[in-house]
Order: C-alpha cells, then structure tokens, then sequence
C-alpha cells in the first residue's frame, strides 16, 4: 500500500509542474501573478464545489469546524501564495528550475517538520541519511541552474 502513496506523490508533482507553467502564461495573458491567482482558485473552487455536491459530501457540523486549531486555516493561504509566486516566477527561471527549488525547500521544511512532530504528525527523527538525500536535493538544484 505504501508504493500506491509514492505514485501519488509523483503524479502530483508532474501535475504540480505543469501548474506552475500553465499559471505562468495565465498571468502573461491576463496582467500578472494575482489575477491568474485568483482565476486558479476560483476554478479549483468550482471544481470542489461540484465534486462535494456529486459526492455527496456531508456538510461539517459547526462544532468540528469550531475544533479546528487556528493553523489548520492556512492551507488554502499557503496555497495561493504558492499559485502567486509560481505564477510570477516560472516564467523568468523555468519549470526545472522552479520544481527543484520547491522539492530542495519542501524537503528541508519537511524534515524540521518531521523531527518535532509538527501539527501532530508522529515524530521522524533526522538522521544522516535524511541529511545526505537533502544535500544531494540541494545540489541538484545548483546543476539545474547552472547548467
């Protein structure tokens, strides 16, 4: 079952990918990275919006959404601001460029993530393979650009 988790993560990233490209000439088309931002969320919107009603989504209870800790509203912040700047930055550095930069700052906010047991994930210790694979990630990051 683990393996099926690593494919989805591959398939988000290619997908990942191609939405920093896609954005990137939105915002040429329309007059920078805020509107295409904004036109980005506003058609993931919809398309959430239409699969929770073919779903059958039930709507959460007021008490669950009152449970949620403030952090846990981040997301769809976290979000826009990486739509924003994918949007801005694409176009000038290049997918490669822009994806082995987010993988390198994912991998290394996620390892300090995992070693305190952020948001209550389980605690994963930094070891010095953990380390190595950060360090190789970083140095692909130079080659991409440098070559």
């Amino acid at each position: 079952m683990g393996w099926t988790y690593i494919v989805f993560g591959l398939i988000t990233g290619a997908i990942f990918a191609s939405q920093g490209a896609i954005n990137g000439r939105l915002a040429a088309h329309i007059g920078g990275p805020l509107p295409a931002a904004l036109i980005s969320f506003s058609v993931g919107w919809s398309a959430l919006f239409v699969l929770n009603i073919a779903a059958r989504t039930p709507v959460p209870q007021s008490a669950a959404i009152g449970a949620v800790p403030w952090w846990g509203w981040l997301g769809g912040i976290i979000g826009a601001a990486g739509v924003t700047m994918a949007a801005l930055s694409v176009p000038k550095i290049g997918v490669a460029q822009w994806v082995a930069a987010i993988i390198a700052g994912q991998l290394l906010a996620a390892l300090s993530l995992d070693h305190i047991g952020a948001f209550g994930q389980a605690v994963r210790e930094v070891s010095f393979g953990r380390i190595a694979g950060a360090l190789c990630l970083a140095a692909g990051v130079y080659l991409i650009r440098r070559y």
